[in-house]
This record gives C-alpha cells, structure tokens and sequence, in this order.
C-alpha cells in the first residue's frame, strides 16, 4: 500500500499547476461591510477542542462573520436521558445580522448535526455545500420543516465564494463519506485553511483522490494559519484504502457459504455501494435494514454516488427470507451497538423481519467509538447465543477510519507550510500529542498554538498570529426529546441522584392555620427502599420527618412553604445518609386542610 501511495502522491503533486480554475459564485445581495484598516481576523472555534464531535467555527472580520460547519455530539452514558449535545452559539445569535453565511465541509453528523436548531436562531442564513451534504442536509431539515425556508447553495472544488470581507476557496480531501473538502479562506488581515476531517486515499471507493496539486497550490499563496484534524493523530502511517477494505469484505463474501448481515455507518456510501457489486458479481441479493441506512443510499443513488444498476438494493420486508441464505446479504445499521438499532433488534430476536440462525455470519464492519465497548460487547454476546458468527475489525481489515494518520497530518504540513499551526477536532490529549509529533518535521520558524477548549480565541493580523486573552461562551446545550437547552447541569445532577440512590417523596397533611400535623407522614419511595418490604425503615423515617416538622414550624409558625420544604430536607436527609448511607432525593409535599 504504502508504494502505491507513494506512486500516487509523486503523479498528483507534480501535475500542472496552472491547470485549475475556479468560478465565482453568487454574492447574494450581501451589503459591503466596514473593514478598519486595523481590524483582526478572529478565529472562534465553538466546538470540537473538548470532544469528537459537535464541530462549529466562527471567523470573524469587522462586521462580517462566517461559520465552518454546524455539528453535534452523542451524549455520554454519564448525560441520563439526554439525547444529543448542540454547541452554544449565543455570541453569535447577537450577532446574527453579521452572519455572511455557513459553510459545512462534509455530512456527518457531527458536522452538520445541529443546523436545525442553529439555523433559526441566526436568522436563517445562507448554508453552502457540496451536493451530497446539501442533499443529507435537506434530509435532516425536512424533519424540522425547515426544508423550504433553508437557503442552501451548492459548491464544488472550483468554487469562489464571496461572503463580506472573506473570499473563499476549497480543496477536495477524503473522507469516510464522498464530497469531503477542505477551505481556504483569505481576508484583509491573513489567510486560513482549514482542513475538515480529512485522509488521502489513493483509491477511494467512490469519491475522487483529494487534490494534492491544488491543496500544494494553495501552501504556495503564503498561510497564516493552518487548522488540521487530530482524530488520528497519534496513530502511525497512512490510513489503509477504501479500496484494500472492499477486497477483504470480498474474500469474506466469497468464503461464506450461510447467509451475511454486515453491519456499518450509514454514511460510508462509498463501502456499502462497493459490498452490493460485490454480492451482485457473487449473485447475493442485498436487503436494507435501518431507517438511516435507507434514507441514505435512496439518496446516494437519486444524486448518483452509486455505481450499482438501480434496483439492486431492496428494503427488508419478508421477502428477505424467501432468498437462500446463500444469496441473502443484509446491509445494517447498529455498528455501536445503539440500543434500538437493526442489529441490537436482530441481536435480542425483535427485529421484525430478521431472525438470527445457526450458519448467520455478521460482520461488523467498524471500530468501535470511545464509550461504545460495551453495547458493542453485549450485542456480539447476543448474537452468538443467536446461533451466529462474528467477524470484527479485530479479526481482519474490515474496516478503515476517514481521518488522517502521522504520515498524512505530516503530507497536510509539508503541502501547506503554515506560519503558525492549530491542532483542531479532538480531545485535548488528541491535539497535545498531535503538536508534539508536528514539531519533529516542523520548520523551527513556524509557531504551534494551542487553543485548550471551545470559546478560546485566536487573532489574526498585521502583527500576526496570537491567541486572545477573551473567552466567548461556549457552553454544552443539552437536548432531550423536544426539549432544547431546557435542563442543565441541576437536571443532570438530580438524574444521577435519583438513578444511583432513588428518590423519596414526604406526604404532609396538616391544618392550615394551627400548621398542626393531622397524622403522620405518607411515604412513597421509587429506587429507595420497597416500603412494603421495608417496614421499620419507613417507620423510623416518618418519626424524623413527622418530629423535623414540628420543630421547623415551632421556631417559626408563620414560615412559608418554600422555606418550610427547604427546612425540613437536610434534617431527613441526614438520617437516611446516618441509617443507610444512601442519599435519595427528597421531596416534601404539603396538603393543607
């Protein structure tokens, strides 16, 4: 592999260079801005510097602002009942009359995620992307009827945008999803590139090689900075080939004689249009399970990023089981294990059309994503009591990652040769080692800057590149269900309260004017204790709470409800945490007569 990619970098670096052209794109009507003569370029990255995931970037010019991607991020096991996290884009709701317009450089999720619930907020802008992320894009803002209203615009390699006092350009890279790009961008005050999560491929599945002539076309203009992925940093060599990874899901189809379920991201079109010419030459036909993965290649085919006759690739229904094993395979989400995935559904035997039997061989074709091990683990578990065989990337080259390993990070610099150079997308380890390593090729003359974590500043101009001591808010906004930034850190905290030690509820009746208890307290409990089974426990603690009542409202009979609720917790609390070292949630409930 790696003499091929080096044959193949040697033929596209030293190509012409006068050979690309660009075509300017419509401006849009936007109004001139005022440029000061003396104004900074300001680099805002609102997410990506403290997780994988959840990517937004403000740059911003005088009075012109643009945006790089719009992404979101899973929450962990430790965010209970929250569905997603969205970045907080509130410095940029106040200016939202500012905002030229965002720019998203691929469709992953984590990079175009959270466009419905941003987009609003900033007053609809104009949204620029390639046709395959414009066409995922408009898929995600169907589901929030934001499809008709949303100003989405279509670029490409050649592509100029003029958006206020920035011009924009871009160049092609790979990714694991088709029309990934990098983008140039150049104002009064100096130049940027940002990379967007990025690989070399010397043979991708569908996507054309990234463009190595016009990225080292690009180095030559003279970069302020460079901001470069760091997902992959620390890991050794190049990235293996989408290519090399069809020849070995090749030679599993071949060998397998039963029936195939390989499992895998929805978004990897690329692999899963190679896996169904593969089953056609073998004369496999193959079966779609999963809403994403449906939606996803119905949209590949319609906008032609497939490469298979149509027809080929069939929804699962019953007749997935009319087929002999043989000539079965069935394409399916649920990689990472997600709780009400295909797979996990096939996994416990709910799936309504799929049924795990003895001779079923799964492939699971991904690494797993950090805090997934587990579900992953319990889903294999699961399907070997079905009766399957699984294969994972630990047994065979299965699988491949789409962004760039140290000799590519390294290709990136040496093509670039920044001024000063910015590890961007990643955990902080991620980008300190990612420093560390660049530092052992970089000229001595080029500056690293860190920037630590979301809302950090980096400033570009005359005098050059430095980071500002301002911090623009960047907080987590949570989403749970329909709700959108409605529960914060205290919801959180009282979830893992009521999750570890359960929760208490305290039934107070009592006269209204004389604050006299008419009988002792009601207890209900829900993961404290079972009342029932549980009797001298829940005596003991009606006694407390039936004796903290009287003396709270002893000391004072004209105390109001609030402050009474208040006053009576802590002294509940500390005979529970004294009796049974538990510490539930306590709730006093008051009923007047």
């Amino acid at each position: 592999m790696t003499q091929k990619l080096s044959e193949w970098m040697n033929k596209n670096i030293n190509k012409n260079h006068s050979t690309h052209k660009h075509t300017h794109y419509k401006n849009h009507n936007i109004r001139p801005s005022d440029h000061q003569g003396g104004a900074k370029m300001r680099i805002i990255p609102l997410g990506g510097l403290e997780e994988v995931g959840k990517n937004i970037m403000a740059i911003e010019y005088g009075n012109d602002i643009i945006i790089i991607d719009c992404g979101m991020s899973f929450a962990g096991p430790e965010m209970l009942g929250v569905d997603y996290i969205v970045p907080d884009v509130s410095y940029l709701q106040k200016r939202k009359h500012n905002v030229r317009g965002i720019i998203f450089t691929h469709g992953h999720l984590d990079h175009i995620g959270a466009a419905q619930y941003i987009i609003p907020k900033l007053g609809n802008p104009h949204l620029y992307a390639t046709k395959l992320t414009a066409g995922l894009l408009k898929n995600r803002l169907r589901e929030f009827a934001l499809d008709k209203t949303a100003k989405i615009h279509e670029y490409n390699e050649s592509t100029t945008l003029k958006l206020g006092a920035f011009e924009v350009e871009f160049f092609r890279v790979n990714h694991s999803i088709p029309d990934g790009m990098g983008v140039f961008v150049k104002s009064p005050a100096g130049t940027l590139v940002h990379t967007g999560d990025f690989k070399f491929d010397y043979a991708p599945a569908i996507d054309k090689p990234a463009d190595l002539q016009r990225i080292s076309q690009i180095g030559r203009k003279g970069i302020d900075v460079l901001m470069i992925d760091s997902t992959n940093a620390a890991k050794p060599g190049f990235c293996r080939s989408e290519k090399d990874i069809g020849d070995t899901l090749e030679d599993v189809i071949t060998k397998t004689k039963g029936r195939l379920i390989i499992a895998s991201f929805s978004s990897l079109i690329g692999r899963i249009n190679q896996i169904v010419n593969i089953a056609s030459k073998h004369n496999r036909k193959v079966f779609l399970s999963g809403r994403s993965m449906i939606d996803n290649m119905k949209l590949a085919e319609d906008l032609g990023y497939t490469t298979y006759p149509k027809g080929t690739v069939r929804k699962i229904g019953p007749n997935a089981t009319s087929l002999p094993p043989s000539q079965t395979i069935i394409l399916t989400t649920g990689a990472q294990g997600e709780t009400l995935s295909a797979l996990t559904r096939m996994a416990i035997g709910e799936h309504p059309h799929v049924k795990i039997h003895e001779g079923d061989t799964v492939v699971i074709s991904a690494s797993p994503i950090p805090g997934n091990e587990l579900a992953i683990v319990n889903v294999i578990n699961n399907l070997y009591r079905q009766g399957a065989k699984v294969i994972t990337n630990g047994d065979m080259d299965i699988h491949t990652s789409g962004h760039a390993h140290k000799e590519e990070i390294k290709l990136m610099y040496s093509l670039i040769k920044p001024k000063c150079y910015v590890p961007i997308h990643g955990e902080l380890f991620m980008r300190m080692g990612h420093a560390e390593m660049i530092k052992t090729i970089a000229d001595p003359a080029m500056t690293i800057t860190m920037l630590e974590s979301n809302g950090d500043v980096l400033e570009v101009g005359k005098q050059g590149v430095r980071k500002s001591k301002q911090k623009i808010p960047a907080n987590d906004i949570l989403v749970d269900g329909l709700g959108f930034g409605d529960i914060g850190s205290k919801v959180i905290q009282e979830r893992k309260i009521m999750s570890t030690d359960g929760i208490l509820i305290l039934l107070f009746h009592a006269y209204e004017k004389t604050k006299r208890l008419v009988c002792e307290p009601d207890i209900i409990s829900r993961g404290f204790v079972y009342v029932k089974e549980s009797q001298e426990i829940a005596s003991e603690t009606k006694q407390v709470a039936k004796k903290a009542f009287e003396q709270v409202v002893q000391e004072n009979r004209n105390i109001n409800l609030k402050d009474l609720k208040r006053e009576l917790t802590p002294h509940i609390s500390r005979f529970i945490r004294k009796r049974l070292g538990r510490e539930p949630m306590i709730i006093p409930i008051m009923m007047y007569i």
